[in-house]
């Protein structure tokens, strides 16, 4: 009799972790969303109001900082020579780029981006990347 309980309490736990195991992979799924943005390829600094109050180059440019004359020099001056890093602002949220190569070929410029959206570090995972004209 033991030994059919063991069997029970063993075919029981393995339905349990199956089951566990396909929520936390549909979970981890489910966190990464296709999405097709339209934005601007800014930089950290200015997007995050680092040194600007407007999440714009604005603050930049018209006290004339050098390097920064207008938002494609903006963007590369504060990711160059300041830290930040190429973001995507679509009106007033910021996105992480995982590709900085590719984002750097349209710093300052809009864009549409498709790609898959991590939802818990807010990083766009670019898939395709072009001019927004």
């Amino acid at each position: 009799m033991n030994h059919r309980i063991n069997k029970g309490r063993t075919a029981a736990s393995l339905v349990v972790l199956m089951l566990l195991a396909s929520y936390s992979f549909s979970k981890d799924k489910a966190k990464d969303n296709a999405v097709n943005l339209r934005g601007a390829v800014m930089d950290s600094q200015c997007a995050f109001n680092v040194h600007s109050d407007s999440n714009s180059h604005e603050w930049m440019t018209k006290r004339g900082v050098q390097g920064a004359t207008d938002e494609k020099s903006c963007t590369q001056h504060c990711v160059k020579d300041m830290g930040g890093s190429f973001v995507l602002v679509v009106k007033k949220e910021v996105y992480k780029l995982d590709d900085q190569v590719k984002a750097e070929q349209f710093a300052g410029k809009k864009v549409k981006i498709s790609g898959t959206l991590d939802s818990d570090t807010h990083m766009l995972h670019i898939v395709n990347m072009e001019e927004d004209k």
